[in-house]
């Protein structure tokens, strides 16, 4: 297990700028980090690069940056939108995400994030909707040597008590295993997601994903807001949750989420929350170690 973290780790501002991609690479290598999730999800800014006609060049120009850097790109988090709730596709929006699957490919990256969507109007068809939507993405990402994670979900369908779909670890696997593509679509879980929902149980939910968890987001929160905070931040119980990635054999990456935690902190000081990061990395990955070598 490696210690990864998303660019976004340093990206944000107090305000609605971003910092610069280039920036976020460089911050994060400087600090330690050998392994990165490149953050698409920066495409839905206005003022984005991948919205440019030479959008391609751009991603080249990070994977030489990266290299550069001695740093490799193995997951990404694509760009999103509440596909199900507009009558038609936003065509941007399928745009954008098209392209942050080809740019994924470009740079190497093994496993691509998104989140499944909800049919508000009828949440039984959320199912079928789902295999649907995500059938023309998948086989995008197929071809261009990569494969698609579906992330569990949190939160509730606006003005009711029902959860959005996929927030159900039940209904995250069966959609995953619905596509038949083991090679190619798996779960990426989100601590921080499952920590909002009633009930949470981070071992019962990790030992039912299994052998389809393929990428993590590891965030803290206090139960009540999604807060993308660092671990220990929060109220999460992350002994428990090594033991039980230890207990289904994890291998992939440990892949912080983290982008409130540094927010506010100067630019010329957002090494301070790269460096922090990589101190609680290093815990989390010896209660891991120490959960494997008890069985």
């Amino acid at each position: 297990m490696e210690i990864s973290t998303s660019t976004n780790l340093v990206a944000f501002t107090p305000g609605r700028m971003r910092n610069p991609m280039d920036f976020c690479i460089r911050e994060c290598a400087k600090g330690g980090y050998r392994v990165l999730d490149i953050n698409f999800c920066e495409a839905m800014n206005p003022w984005s690069r991948i919205r440019d006609d030479d959008w391609e060049d751009y991603v080249a120009s990070l994977g030489k940056l990266a290299e550069e850097c001695g740093v490799v790109f193995r997951q990404s988090h694509l760009p999103y939108y509440d596909v199900f709730a507009e009558e038609n596709r936003n065509p941007v929006m399928e745009m954008l995400i098209e392209r942050s699957i080809i740019g994924s490919g470009m740079l190497g990256v093994q496993w691509a994030v998104t989140h499944p969507c909800t049919d508000y109007g009828c949440y039984e068809a959320s199912y079928q909707r789902n295999l649907s939507y995500y059938a023309a993405h998948l086989e995008t990402a197929r071809k261009h040597g990569l494969g698609i994670c579906l992330e569990n979900d949190f939160g509730y369908i606006p003005g009711t008590k029902k959860p959005l779909y996929c927030a159900d670890i039940q209904e995250l696997i069966a959609l995953t295993d619905g596509f038949a593509d083991p090679e190619h679509m798996g779960i990426c879980y989100d601590f921080g997601h499952a920590n909002l929902c009633p009930g949470a149980d981070h071992r019962k939910n990790l030992l039912a994903i299994d052998s389809r968890l393929r990428a993590l987001h590891v965030q803290d929160n206090h139960g009540r807001d999604d807060e993308h905070l660092l671990p220990f931040h929060g109220n999460t119980d992350w002994a428990v949750c090594m033991e039980a990635l230890a207990q289904i054999s994890y291998q992939g990456d440990l892949t912080f989420e983290v982008q409130e935690f540094g927010r506010y902190l100067p630019k010329d000081q957002k090494h301070l929350v790269v460096e922090y990061s990589r101190k609680i990395g290093k815990i989390l990955v010896d209660l891991y170690t120490a959960a494997g070598n008890t069985g």
